[in-house]
């Protein structure tokens, strides 16, 4: 008979403890919440709303399991992303936010209570889930929503009525990457910044500055010709460098000295706003439905 085989060693596969930490709610589980929250504290007979008329958000995000081992009702057996899941989180007024979560009352709400208040709260809104969505997001739509950008293909049009942006072959898939992806910059801007782009890219037209791979506009030339404050100048610069569109910063000036300028990224290497200037000027199309309408497919035939 032959020997039996030895029974393989046990092996351990040891992995390392994720460092507890507290997440941000992800937007769609902030949504979530938002909906079937009824504008209410979920605190039964709580009349304290989340949002007020203004706009204002009143209301707290509250963790059922703790997110921190020194909160109430913390599981250490929950990984940071499920703490942040919408499974553990419920909307409450201030007050009973810090009520809840302090030690002092974690006997009264127990796990199987704040669970329960949940459950009995969000109830109370699931079965008008579709008009408290639809009421939520017609107060607080994206307004970019409503642009819908079109990318040209060919520019048959653009070179036919200005034959110098005739490019060869070569060239053509450059031209087109490129102004894709300053369409895909432009289409996330909020109409207010979209606004002073235009007025940037007419006033630089209108000066007849020198065609360089940005367009730009002196800041006291922007501030006095378009009646804008030095504050607003900022934020409206601040905003072209947070969507990578532009900026204020130093250019050289004839005078031979660098001073700051509000500048606007060209749409491409081979294409300038200049270029789509007069091409709407010829073809009588407007500037501003390429700026503020993106309808950049206008210059294909």
């Amino acid at each position: 008979m032959g020997k039996s085989p030895k029974a393989k060693p046990k092996v351990t596969v040891k992995t390392k403890k994720e460092t507890t930490k507290r997440l941000t709610p992800k937007s769609d589980v902030l949504r979530q919440l938002y909906l079937l929250s009824g504008n209410q504290c979920a605190m039964p007979d709580c009349d304290h709303v989340i949002i007020d008329g203004n706009g204002v958000v009143l209301g707290h995000v509250c963790h059922i399991r703790a997110a921190m081992p020194d909160g109430a009702r913390f599981d250490g057996s929950m990984t940071n992303e499920q703490r942040r899941e919408v499974e553990n989180l419920v909307l409450m007024c201030g007050g009973h936010h810090t009520q809840i979560d302090s030690k002092s009352y974690e006997d009264t709400y127990t796990l199987s209570v704040v669970t329960k208040i949940k459950t009995d709260h969000e109830g109370k809104f699931k079965g008008v889930g579709s008009s408290l969505r639809k009421a939520f997001k017609d107060n607080y739509a994206d307004v970019t929503d409503s642009l819908v950008p079109t990318k040209p293909k060919t520019f048959a049009r653009l070179e036919l009525a200005l034959p110098d942006c005739s490019l060869e072959p070569t060239d053509k898939p450059a031209r087109r990457k490129q102004v894709s992806a300053l369409i895909e910059k432009l289409e996330i801007i909020p109409p207010d910044h979209l606004a002073f782009i235009l007025a940037i890219i007419r006033r630089a037209i209108k000066l007849k500055l020198k065609v360089d791979d940005t367009i730009h506009v002196h800041v006291d030339d922007a501030a006095a010709a378009l009646s804008i404050s030095p504050q607003n100048l900022k934020k409206q610069g601040d905003a072209l460098e947070r969507y990578d569109i532009g900026g204020i910063d130093l250019f050289g000036t004839d005078s031979g000295t660098d001073e700051y300028h509000v500048w606007i990224r060209q749409p491409s290497y081979y294409l300038t706003w200049q270029n789509i200037s007069a091409f709407c000027q010829k073809e009588s199309v407007k500037l501003e439905d390429f700026v503020l309408k993106l309808k950049f497919a206008a210059l294909d035939c």
